[in-house]
């Protein structure tokens, strides 16, 4: 089966300026029949020889596709403002030039694949084939999740922006295609339904998100002591207001609660913005790691024990979420973090709802370590089988056929 490709972003491992793991992951272990090709218009600038390395990782052929002449005026000359005017987010514009459209549909593939909630004029420009859409989340749903939250409603620059960018994605959405030839291909659940519900009659599927890397582990893992706690992503609004409360509520504890998880654990902040909470915390005498970057991000995060993940807001599927998961930690989250992941609160990892249960299940894990070693191991067994790479990948291609 040949399998064209059209994305917005050249794929990568790694997440290179943008979301462009998740096409590689989906690729990596794709069924053996399938060939592809890619068509890439690289808004994400991925080097040359990353390009090369992606080819022969993937064993596809990636042509880079220039971004229309009218795209590149908008942002050479700083004339963003005309998205004022645009019924639709301004990338939902972009099409695929007639010289490509032309030597796509010579090639005659038995499918077009696509990556990118906006592309979906491209989507209709190859009408006569069997297309896959990958969006991968609801934009729309997005912002209509941000326009409910707290911290949102008390920054009005952010409200703007959220009340600006929703009607436009709602739009985009509600236009969808619905003609039989054309499935959506989402990660979320909630993200699945949102879509059917503005557009009835598409063909909207969740498929969950595949793992990406694992690090070799030998034998079986057990906390540390002390124990090992992690917060990783970067401190921004999807963190921002449940990462606050938690820290917070550290720092006001009772003498003995204080004692006894000072005592127990060791908390380390792995991405960039954490520094205000680390001062707060050793000063307020915690014992407090931080890492603004790491060269090998897995490899750092399995010398911990525990990943706390306070996600506020967000749609689809938490990447650093599955991550830990994957590599044996307990993932101690909110309902967002954990959502759209095959995993099962107290089973497989622990769902909170405030900064005190929260802390509560930190004190409980000092006095039963064992079962809580289990619970991780749960949790990694349940990533590997329900998010593997292959499993996903022949869920998806399955669409094509």
């Amino acid at each position: 089966m040949r399998i064209t490709a059209i994305t917005i972003l050249t794929p990568y491992k790694e997440n290179f300026r943008g979301t462009s793991a998740l096409p590689y992951h989906l690729m990596v272990h794709r069924p053996d029949d399938v060939e592809i090709e890619i068509y890439s218009f690289d808004n994400n600038h991925l080097p040359a020889n990353k390009i090369r390395e992606v080819e022969n990782e993937l064993k596809v052929k990636i042509h880079v596709m220039p971004l229309p002449a009218w795209y590149r005026m908008v942002f050479a000359l700083h004339m963003l403002f005309i998205r004022l005017f645009l019924k639709y987010p301004i990338h939902h514009y972009i099409t695929v030039s007639r010289e490509y459209v032309e030597r796509i549909k010579s090639s005659n593939p038995d499918g077009i694949w696509i990556y990118g909630e906006e592309l979906s004029k491209v989507a209709k420009q190859f009408e006569d084939f069997r297309r896959v859409h990958t969006l991968p989340d609801s934009e729309a749903l997005y912002y209509h999740r941000m326009l409910g939250t707290r911290f949102v409603m008390n920054d009005w620059k952010k409200y703007w922006r959220c009340a600006f960018m929703y009607p436009k994605f709602r739009h985009m959405e509600r236009d969808f295609d619905r003609d039989e030839s054309v499935h959506y291909h989402l990660v979320g659940k909630a993200d699945t339904e949102f879509i059917r519900d503005m557009a009835p009659g598409i063909q909207a599927h969740f498929i969950r998100h595949p793992h990406y890397d694992i690090y070799p582990q030998e034998g079986e893992r057990h906390f540390h002591t002390p124990i090992r706690l992690l917060i990783a992503g970067q401190y921004n609004y999807y963190m921002k207001q449940d990462a606050d409360e938690f820290i917070e509520a550290l720092i006001s504890l009772n003498d003995n609660d204080k004692t006894n998880l000072e005592s127990n654990y060791e908390i380390t902040f792995l991405g960039h913005g954490w520094e205000q909470h680390a001062a707060s915390l050793k000063s307020d005498g915690w014992n407090v790691k931080l890492i603004s970057f790491a060269p090998d991000y897995i490899e750092e995060v399995i010398k911990h024990d525990i990943q706390l993940a306070p996600i506020s807001i967000g749609t689809g599927t938490k990447g650093k979420v599955l991550d830990g998961l994957a590599n044996g930690l307990l993932l101690i989250g909110t309902p967002y973090a954990m959502e759209n992941i095959a995993v099962e609160n107290g089973k497989s990892c622990i769902v909170y709802h405030n900064a005190e249960e929260a802390i509560g299940t930190l004190i409980t894990i000092v006095e039963d370590k064992l079962k809580y070693e289990d619970i991780a191991l749960n949790g990694q067994k349940s990533v590997l089988t329900y998010h593997s790479r292959k499993r996903v990948s022949q869920e998806l291609f399955k669409l094509f056929r």
